[in-house]
């Protein structure tokens, strides 16, 4: 295998790193490969940008490098200061480029390394860097009281539809709208006129940060998978060529998944969500004397379509399920899939001090009448509340719950269908298995 090395002057592995590789305890010759090719790739990646790779030689280390290539080293050059060159001309000279009618520092000798250093400081100045368009999904809810609720959701469908956008779901008293990033706050604030107000908020998520990490993630793991596929073309015996095969198709799913996530940000900051509860006229009912607590008032505002709770509370960092990608988690944590399916956790004051039965009886007396269905499972030291909608394309809402010392714990899921029940079911399950990230 050392051999397929010395085939190729591409593979020049630098002391420092090489060091690092004899450090791991067991790695074969393979895995070490494995681990350079993730360095080239992150190297090819920076490029570009001169000041992130080695530094220059000294005068004294060119010198010595190009011993072996001229019988005596040159003079040394006469007291003077460097002719001012042009910055596309320094830039030829310095990388080692012919074209040049001007002496070749690449190689050695007298100021290379000083030209060098003066060609990335000029080109440097002459490149500012680009401006970045952000990337920012906008969600939003709006609860209405109206007359038909069912007209309601057809006009706000047409809405939608007339800047381009669409339906995602729909039940019969909520409606959830993908509506394109530059019309979001203009249909927004025509929804609001659809009926009485009850309740509504807005919030945005700038994904570009997160965009640009994982599309640069995704052209290093390309670029480390395509030199394995070099080095599997070379290789000769077939236990080697097996150890390749492997780390190749553990490349191709990292792969698989990178690209997906790059998928689900891009369509999360080409449209937007608007979802809208629609609520029918009729006499209110008296409220108990237990729902005039201020201490329970927040169970009301427990929605699958808001992230009011959440923004309120503390921010609860949890492991991202798979399929999904972070949308947030600087002020509160919210994962949300390409299909929207969403999960978002905070947590807040265990007041009045209640155990987490105690906390899951109160949310399920007061949340379990408005739906079709309301059960109760255990996963992890998490208690979950699992309601599904009374339409016929009924949605799944679940809360999860867990007290910890003075902290109460929540964690909210929002599946439009029970297709995306299935498809996340596993992985959000084992998230809150293991709790708090």
């Amino acid at each position: 295998m050392v051999g397929l090395l010395g085939e190729s002057e591409n593979f020049m592995i630098k002391s420092y790193v090489y060091n690092e590789y004899n450090s791991i305890h067991g790695c074969s010759i393979v895995k070490a490969l494995v681990a350079f090719c993730l360095f080239a790739g992150s190297c090819t990646l920076s490029a570009e940008s001169p000041s992130e790779m080695a530094p220059p030689m000294s005068e004294p280390e060119v010198a010595a490098a190009t011993m072996s290539d001229t019988k005596a080293p040159p003079p040394p050059p006469a007291a003077s200061k460097p002719m001012p060159m042009r910055s596309k001309k320094i830039g030829r000279i310095s990388s080692g480029k012919g074209g040049s009618k001007g002496k070749d520092f690449s190689r050695g000798g007298p100021g290379a390394a000083n030209q060098r250093e003066e060609s990335e400081s000029i080109e440097g100045q002459e490149q500012p860097p680009a401006k970045i368009n952000r990337m920012v999904h906008y969600n939003g809810f709006v609860k209405l009281r109206v007359t038909s609720p069912k007209e309601t959701l057809a006009s706000a469908a047409k809405l939608s539809e007339t800047v381009g956008g669409y339906i995602e779901s729909l039940t019969d008293n909520a409606i959830t709208l993908r509506v394109p990033v530059a019309k979001f706050r203009e249909i927004y604030a025509a929804v609001l006129k659809l009926g009485d107000v009850l309740d509504r908020s807005m919030t945005a998520e700038d994904v570009t940060d997160s965009y640009t990490y994982i599309s640069l993630r995704l052209k290093t793991l390309k670029a480390s998978r395509d030199r394995l596929i070099d080095l599997l073309a070379r290789a000769r015996k077939e236990h080697e060529k097996l150890q390749i095969l492997a780390e190749i198709r553990r490349l191709t799913e990292e792969i698989d998944r990178a690209e997906m996530q790059v998928k689900t940000l891009a369509s999360l900051a080409e449209f937007s969500r608007l979802s809208i509860e629609a609520i029918a006229r009729q006499p209110r009912e008296s409220s108990s004397s237990v729902d005039e607590l201020a201490a329970f008032r927040w169970i009301r505002s427990l929605s699958p379509f808001s992230r009011d709770i959440a923004h309120q509370g503390k921010r609860l960092k949890l492991n991202v399920p798979e399929g999904m990608v972070l949308l947030s988690e600087k002020t509160h944590w919210t994962a949300e899939s390409a299909d929207g399916a969403v999960i978002w956790a905070s947590t807040r004051e265990n007041i009045p001090v209640g155990t987490t039965d105690y906390w899951m009886k109160a949310v399920q007396s007061r949340l379990a009448p408005e739906y079709k269905s309301a059960s109760i499972t255990n996963i992890g030291d998490f208690a979950v509340l699992r309601l599904v909608d009374q339409s016929e394309a009924a949605y799944r809402y679940l809360i999860g719950l867990r007290v910890i010392d003075d902290e109460l714990q929540i964690v909210e899921i929002y599946y439009p269908s029970q297709k995306h029940e299935q498809r996340y079911h596993d992985a959000v399950n084992n998230i809150l298995e293991r709790g708090e990230s």
